[in-house]
């Protein structure tokens, strides 16, 4: 996925006619990667720069690639991704002609060929990377796999917070750009392609993933306090008893499997949440424990040996 990811990005340097220059950061890759990279670096007609990680977690790595950039826009990309022709240019159009300081992107899902979107409803989706409609101003957030930041704005807010390890750091460091007062924009036209491999669409992956993103919002959502931390959960709680159980009896008897998939991405969700409130009540935001450090971000390909996350 890598070689499909920075060729789409060349051909966007390519096309593009101001300076531009790609950061890629290698996080302890144990693959080929870094001979891709460096066959990348020789025949790049763009500055083309190599940051080794330290497996500190997503947030830490997305943070050094922004440290090495010279740039006074970055515009964050994902491995895993194909960026559409214009791309690039739709995002700078958008920041230009609204004056906002982060513009996010769209992102479509690339099933393997023998898998149909129908297969998935909108939860589903939303679990898998999907983000074609995000909710209107004051609730969108971008997502950090495609979005244009204004680098001094980046640099003013601290970053991204280390801590999150298990996802949500973009919408924590939107969040926190949005309270003070910068302006979040959608661009549907600046669109790429999440590409989904078959280990992704198995249950127990979207399973992971979907507990893994209600870890990291009770993270996130710890920054309310406690009593605004408990109301949340009792509210999900309430949510899942009502309507998420309901629903996956009703489509499990009617043999709904899209349905049932929906509603078990629902109740995941929930218990990711619920658990991870417990390490953060106790310990407070930056808190850990067992079950936290399973939905380590980088887990899933079993490239990170380190779960320890320690603030200078």
């Amino acid at each position: 996925m890598l070689r499909g990811a920075l060729s789409s990005l060349l051909a966007e340097a390519a096309s593009w006619d101001k300076p531009v220059e790609i950061v890629v950061v290698d996080d302890g890759s144990t693959d080929d990667t870094a001979d891709v990279l460096a066959d990348f670096q020789q025949t790049s007609a763009v500055p083309f720069v190599v940051v080794n990680g330290h497996r500190k977690g997503i947030a830490a790595a997305r943070n050094l690639a922004a440290r090495n950039a010279r740039g006074v826009w970055l515009a964050s990309f994902d491995d895993d991704q194909i960026a559409f022709p214009g791309w690039l240019a739709a995002l700078r159009d958008m920041a230009e002609s609204s004056g906002a300081a982060f513009v996010g992107g769209s992102l479509a899902l690339d099933l393997p060929p023998n898998r149909s979107l129908d297969e998935f409803g909108p939860r589903a989706r939303l679990v898998l990377g999907e983000n074609l409609s995000p909710p209107a101003a004051p609730a969108y957030r971008p997502a950090s796999n495609n979005v244009l930041m204004r680098r001094d704005v980046f640099d003013s807010l601290g970053g991204y917070d280390r801590t999150y390890t298990e996802g949500a750091e973009d919408v924590d460091l939107f969040d926190r750009a949005v309270d003070a007062h910068h302006a979040l924009v959608f661009q549907p036209e600046a669109k790429a392609l999440h590409v989904t491999p078959h280990s992704r669409l198995e249950r127990s992956n979207m399973r992971w993933t979907s507990i893994r993103i209600g870890a990291g919002d009770a993270r996130r959502l710890s920054r309310k306090g406690k009593t605004k931390l408990l109301r949340i959960a009792i509210a999900r709680a309430a949510v899942a008893s009502l309507r998420d159980i309901p629903q996956l009896a009703w489509y499990a008897i009617a043999g709904n499997r899209k349905g049932k998939l929906d509603a078990l991405c629902s109740l995941w969700y929930t218990q990711g949440l619920l658990r991870g409130i417990p390490a953060f009540i106790r310990r407070g935001r930056r808190g850990t424990s067992r079950f936290l450090r399973s939905l380590d971000f980088r887990s899933r390909n079993g490239e990170r040996t380190d779960f320890t996350v320690r603030e200078k």
